[in-house]
């Protein structure tokens, strides 16, 4: 069987859908070392950088557009294979209707959970893609159970045709010496990897970390998005606290990543929607204690390995943050359970599985 990746991510932003692609890309290349019964190639359109390197999956560029444009009208017509997997919520309409066989990885229903956080474009394109791709897909995949509920309480017809099959964790080794990055910041901190969100809970969390400045001197680290987005929410820091709390920006290098997971004391992941996040395995994976809020996925994905808290309270994040803190045997607890809770997530378990719902 020769299967076409749909390779629209390798020119979008990194966000937690195109790490996703990616990891789960690099699974797939990997699986093949030990398939010959199975072929992969990635088409994408024209690439601004190099082209990703994998040992058994080619990468053609085909078309000039970009965007849906290029999905909707130039993939369809390139497409020369027996399926089509497209791991970013979206796929061409005309395969769907198709004959070939299309598998997508619709990873939330977030354009409906939270309208606002979108643009009007935006959410018209997925009002008429998403119900297409549930009627027509020959097999949809989604990230976690707690998501596969979701999907089918809207949307029962697809319930015979969606597997959950949750992420990976971290694809590099942890434990591999590395040197220290000399720009990161002192370790101790308190971590959040993550967009810089109302649905993240970002707010809340922003003021645990003026807080926890204020209080006890203690230094915050916020990766993913800038101080921009602290502009954007109209919340300000204070002169006198600004060096306690640090935005990293985006970081998309896994090595850059982990060490600044390794400096952390403690991971913050109160966040108020997710469908199978990554950051809190990564955080386990690493050896930081996680606090993580009690949403359905959350929970699925962390079990007992990290400590609870109510996400709409802000005295309940920042007593659990201090918990952890403070209370060294909590925190060496949660540690070595997260460290345990982190091996069952891997990209490999993820990539076997999407390749037996491809292959059909």
């Amino acid at each position: 069987m020769h299967v076409v990746i749909n390779g629209r991510f390798l020119t979008q932003p990194v966000t937690g859908v195109q790490r996703y692609a990616h990891e789960v890309t690099r699974a797939l290349d990997d699986l093949l070392d030990e398939r010959s019964d199975v072929s992969l190639e990635i088409l994408c359109p024209e690439l601004n950088g190099p082209s990703p390197i994998y040992r058994n999956i080619a990468v053609r560029s085909v078309g000039s557009a970009a965007g849906h444009a290029w999905e909707q009208m130039v993939l369809p017509r390139a497409f020369k294979g027996d399926a089509l997997f497209c791991p970013g919520n979206t796929a061409p309409i005309a395969s769907l209707l198709g004959k070939p066989r299309v598998v997508v990885c619709v990873h939330d229903l977030s354009y409906l959970y939270f309208p606002t956080a979108y643009s009007l474009p935006f959410r018209a394109v997925y009002n008429v893609l998403t119900p297409t791709i549930f009627r027509h897909a020959d097999h949809v995949i989604t990230v976690s159970n707690s998501e596969k509920t979701a999907i089918t309480s809207r949307y029962p017809h697809i319930s015979p045709r969606i597997t959950a099959v949750q992420n990976g964790g971290l694809a590099a080794s942890v434990d591999t010496a590395a040197p220290a990055l000399a720009d990161l910041p002192e370790p101790g901190y308190v971590l959040y990897v993550g967009s810089l969100s109302k649905r993240k809970n970002f707010p809340r969390m922003f003021e645990v970390a003026c807080d926890l400045a204020r209080r006890r001197g203690q230094r915050t680290v916020f990766v993913g998005g800038t101080a921009a987005s602290l502009e954007q929410s109209d919340l300000t820091i204070d002169p006198d606290i600004a060096d306690k709390i640090v935005f990293a920006g985006q970081i998309n290098d896994t090595d850059r990543l982990v060490q600044y997971y390794k400096g952390a004391s403690v991971f913050m992941f109160p966040s108020l929607y997710e469908a199978s996040p990554l950051p809190p395995i990564e955080a386990m994976a690493c050896g930081v204690p996680v606090v993580s809020s009690t949403i359905p996925s959350l929970l699925e994905r962390c079990g007992d390995a990290a400590i609870y808290c109510d996400a709409e309270d802000v005295g309940s994040i920042a007593s659990q943050v201090e918990a952890l803190l403070d209370d060294e045997k909590l925190s060496e607890n949660i540690r070595l359970k997260g460290r345990e809770r982190a091996k069952a997530f891997n990209w490999r378990n993820c990539a076997e599985r999407t390749l037996e719902l491809i292959v059909g």
